[in-house]
């Protein structure tokens, strides 16, 4: 490979804000602005100096295996 090309995508997803996340995945944007909220529902994210950003990819698992309840919502069982 010669100096001038540019390897593909290297599978490295970008990290986003509380804003981008939130609309990606229709969250409340306090789940991902407050770090009681974060904490609380364990969500994936991570500090970068004072900043807090997240993966798409890993909070979509995250709501996928939580079943996209909200904190208060009880769990019904037949």
């Amino acid at each position: 490979m010669s100096s001038s090309q540019v390897p593909a995508a290297t599978g490295r997803e970008p990290f986003v804000e509380a804003r981008e996340a939130g609309y990606a995945l229709n969250l409340p944007m306090y789940y991902l602005t407050n770090a009681a909220q974060r904490a609380k529902l364990k969500i994936p994210h991570y500090r970068i100096g004072r900043l807090v950003r997240f993966k798409v990819s890993e909070l979509a698992q995250w709501q996928s295996i939580r079943g996209a309840r909200t904190p208060g919502e009880a769990v019904v069982h037949d």
